[in-house]
Formats: structure tokens, sequence, C-alpha cells
């Protein structure tokens, strides 16, 4: 199980539905084809990124696995028809080759084990399928979370407050990604400097003492300001990847036996 302890698996995650303008949404939006086909995501939650593109890609047949049964059953009072599954991505539920897409949306960087979770996806994919990735690299160079990293300031916000143990690195997920037998279509960042800022102002803010910014409202407009300055950010420099932290990975199975390129 991991970080996965009895109180994050309590929460429920992904509950709603995803705005259209999120970055993270409408990059892997971007890489689904019409369907018909079968679609999982791992780590899905509540299954709210399912359920969006379901609504957007129509004529797929949605598929979520999560380790929080609290979360799954949050996700089954909506009313679009996904399966859920209790699993863990260590160990999919799956036949071999059972899906046209398979999605990872903030996943891997909470796992012991992240080169046999994508191993898993890989598996599950069809020959030809597609894959999408979204993960924060918390170990890349000149970022804030290498920054506190190297001074000790902070340094744990993450990990103790998300749940985050894997601090990768941009060349860490394309050796992750190529070693499962992935092949790498298109890469875009986000989370430059200022996303960075609101990111970890976001977690600061769950510490016991700064409980007083939560009630303060020239700080909340304050993050207000940085959600809007972020997101045209990570707009306009969505292939920029100096100083960025999170990645949006677009790959696909080859059709036949070789190594991603």
């Amino acid at each position: 199980m991991g970080i996965f302890t009895r109180t994050r698996l309590d929460q429920v995650w992904g509950g709603g539905y995803v705005h259209p303008l999120n970055i993270a949404f409408r990059r892997a939006l971007a890489w689904v084809p019409p369907g018909p086909g079968r679609m999982l995501e791992v780590g899905c939650g509540a299954g709210r990124f399912l359920r969006t593109i379901g609504r957007r890609r129509p004529g797929w047949e949605l598929h979520g696995c999560d380790l929080s049964a609290v979360s799954l059953r949050a996700g089954r009072s909506f009313p679009e028809p996904v399966e859920y599954v209790l699993a863990d991505a260590h160990n999919l539920p799956y036949r071999d080759a059972s899906f046209d897409f398979v999605l990872m949306v903030d996943v891997l960087e909470h796992l012991p084990r992240p080169e046999q979770a994508l191993a898993e996806a890989f598996r599950v994919l069809r020959p030809g399928g597609r894959f999408h990735l979204l993960v924060p690299c918390e170990g890349q160079p000149l970022t804030l979370y290498w920054l506190t990293d190297r001074l000790k300031v902070g340094a744990d916000l993450k990990e103790r407050h998300g749940g985050h143990i894997q601090r990768f690195t941009h060349a860490d997920i394309l050796r992750l990604l190529r070693g499962a037998g992935f092949r790498v279509r298109n890469v875009r960042y986000s989370m430059h400097p200022v996303g960075q800022l609101k990111d970890f102002l976001f977690y600061v803010e769950r510490e016991g003492w700064a409980g007083w910014l939560r009630r303060n409202l020239p700080f909340k407009l304050f993050i207000r300001v940085l959600w809007v300055i972020a997101h045209l950010e990570s707009t306009l420099l969505g292939r920029v990847s100096l100083s960025a932290v999170a990645m949006h990975v677009s790959c696909e199975r080859p059709k036949s036996p070789c190594c991603g390129s």
C-alpha cells in the first residue's frame, strides 16, 4: 500500500467534474481519439477525469481503478456509466491488451514502485493503443521544490500533506516510460515558477500554524490572482521544460515488439 495510509484512503479524491479550461484535462483530451474503445484510468479517485472525458468523447467504455473504496463509492453516485474496481496500480486486475487508452493523472509520484505501475499500464494496453501520463517532477533542478530540498525549508510539505514520495526529474520519467516499452509521442510542461508558488502556498495552508491563512481574505485573493497567472504561464510556456515541474506525456504502445523511442 506504500504511502496510502487509512486516513488518505478514507478521503474522496476526484469528485465532481473537471473544468474545461483545466490544462491537464485539455492535454489529456487532445490525445484521446474518437470512440468507440475501452479506456482505463489508473488511480481514478472518484472518476472526475473519466466522467468529463466521457462527456467530450462519446462512445468510450469507461473503466477506473483506485485503492480508495470511499472514492470509488463516490464515483458510483454519478450518473455516467463507469466501471469502478478496487485495485492496486502495481497489480492491475485486467487482461493483457484489453484497453485502447490508459490514463494516469497525478498517480506515479505516490507509488513506491513506479516502474512496476508503468509496466502494468503497458501490459493492459493493446498494441497501437495510447497512454497519457501527468506527473509532477519535484526533483527537477531549478524548480521551487528542488530549491526547498536544498535549503531544507518545507521540503517535506507535499509528502506529509499530499503523499508524494517520489521526486522525479524530467529525465527520470522519460527513462521509466521507455523502459516500460512506451513510445513517447509528445511532451508538454506546466507548473512553471508562478504555478509552483501557488502550489507551495496551497500546501503551506495545511500546516497547523498556518490555519489563519485560510481565513485571510487578502491571502485568498492573492491565491486567486496567482491561479490566473499560473494558468496563463502554463498555456504560453507549454513547450518550455526549463523550471517546469509537471510533465504531460502522450505515448503509445508500439504495434510490433520493439523499444520505445
